[in-house]
């Protein structure tokens, strides 16, 4: 993972804890307009994620395109660079709603508001949630989790210190949960913290 992933993946973070402090301090209209200003908040961010992508993309491409072209046209070759760079900025797609960052986030807010609703409701100690539960059990260890990380590909969470054992051990390792669907080898850039887990543990200790 590069400096930057981790500097995004930080960030997302963040965003998730600030979204699970709202839940947890305001409630009512209040808690949905400032979870509404948060989203907006990670929605814009998204889409200028999007467009600093994209345009590290076109930079590439009329950067190789004019590359090949004698040096008696440089001057030409700049203007027509820029021209066609501002165009292609001005046409980037803002649509964001299938940005990976932007569902797991609205994921995360959903289930942490699922979560105040089982516990208005005295919901038992394993937290029940639309389609599944929190589970706090690592699948490695068999032991309560303390330190959740969730692998980005098929949604399961892990201890930290479990699964990064188990990957120096063996690094081609696919999910440990029983059942997975997943074929794909866990790495550790697809880890990242579970917001949810992590706050659930926190306001439920031994």
């Amino acid at each position: 993972m590069t400096q930057s992933q981790q500097v995004i993946e930080e960030l997302y973070d963040s965003y998730t804890k600030t979204a699970a402090n709202i839940i947890a301090y305001y409630d009512g209209n209040e808690r949905n307009n400032k979870l509404k200003e948060l989203r907006d908040i990670v929605e814009n961010n998204c889409i200028q994620n999007k467009k600093l992508k994209s345009t590290e993309i076109i930079k590439k491409r009329l950067l190789t395109l004019y590359n090949d072209d004698v040096d008696d046209n440089i001057e030409n070759n700049i203007e027509s660079i820029m021209n066609e760079y501002k165009q292609a900025i001005t046409e980037i797609d803002k649509n964001v709603a299938n940005d990976n960052n932007l569902k797991e986030f609205d994921k995360q807010v959903e289930a942490l508001l699922d979560k105040v609703v089982q516990k208005e409701n005295n919901a038992d100690e394993e937290l029940q949630l639309t389609g599944g539960y929190i589970n706090i059990i690592d699948p490695i260890s068999k032991k309560r989790i303390v330190d959740p990380v969730k692998n980005t590909i098929c949604g399961h969470t892990y201890d930290r210190e479990s699964i990064t054992q188990l990957l120096k051990l063996n690094k081609k390792t696919r999910c440990p949960v029983i059942g997975c669907k997943s074929i794909e080898f866990v790495t550790l850039k697809h880890l990242r913290i579970d917001i949810l887990t992590k706050t659930y543990l926190e306001k439920n200790p031994e």
